[in-house]
């Protein structure tokens, strides 16, 4: 089966200059769900906007759906990937839900109105993401976590056949963080999903595959048994961290991974 989407050799640098990816290869097939892990600064958001056509890359290509995410016209490339950033400003007038309903742009003929099938897939996308109550509100009247509800929201209102998303629990309380995850997870079929996070709990519970950059190269890549182990997770975070398998649930089995403090001496101590 062809990828729906795939990077190949993918090299970045910022002005500086800084590499912050060399050398990157991917690839999303219908029904995936990956996530990407690694240290802050070790290029998972940068990859993000490769793979979405928002930056173009020094080296190396992407394709989505056979063709390069920067060479289609925005229209057809929002028809193919949807994108949900890790942060977005304020828009200070307008409602939740003209900004979901923005998300349906490139399926609506230019200067029609929107259809009641448009109206539908706006209304679903808010009460999937427990956003429907907001939706009369401002944008700028959100907290952080509404608003990432309210991103993932238009990004599912967009029904493009790829979902990159850059942490999507960021902000959340723990029951959002499950529902964002849960809903995300249920878009497999004909859609791939790939995600961000530094949550590797979170990962190990949800991805079907991992992704693991360290310094803008991949550590490690592949099935979440393969990569959330101390051998190959301990010399890119370090030693402070707690491995674990799921006793019982549809879990039961699964890695998990957790933060550990120290059991050493305190400092001052």
């Amino acid at each position: 089966m062809e990828p729906i989407l795939s990077a190949r050799d993918l090299v970045f640098d910022y002005p500086g200059p800084l590499r912050a990816l060399d050398g990157v290869d991917l690839s999303l097939h219908p029904g995936d769900l990956t996530a990407v892990i690694g240290p802050n600064g070790s290029g998972k958001s940068t990859l993000l906007k490769l793979l979405g056509g928002l930056l173009e890359p020094k080296a190396g290509e992407v394709l989505l759906q056979g063709a390069a995410p920067r060479a289609l016209p925005p229209r057809e490339r929002a028809r193919r990937v949807a994108f949900v950033p890790q942060f977005l400003p304020a828009l200070q007038d307008v409602s939740v839900r003209d900004f979901v309903s923005s998300g349906r742009y490139a399926r609506v003929a230019r200067f029609a109105s929107a259809s009641a099938a448009d109206r539908d897939a706006v209304a679903r996308a808010l009460d999937e993401c427990d956003a429907a109550g907001l939706q009369d509100r401002a944008m700028a009247e959100l907290s952080g976590g509404q608003r990432q509800r309210v991103l993932v929201a238009r990004a599912l209102a967009q029904d493009a056949p790829v979902l990159l998303v850059d942490e999507p629990t960021s902000g959340l309380d723990p029951e959002h963080q499950i529902r964002v995850l849960e809903l995300v997870a249920s878009l497999r079929g004909e859609r791939a999903a790939l995600f961000v996070t530094h949550d590797l709990n979170l990962a190990g519970q949800y991805a079907r595959r991992v992704l693991l950059l360290d310094r803008g190269r991949v550590a490690a890549e592949g099935s979440v048994e393969h990569v959330l182990r101390p051998e190959v997770l301990a010399p890119v975070y370090g030693e402070h961290l707690h491995y674990g398998r799921w006793p019982d649930g549809d879990e039961a089995g699964r890695p998990y991974v957790l933060a550990r403090r120290s059991l050493g001496p305190r400092a001052g101590s």
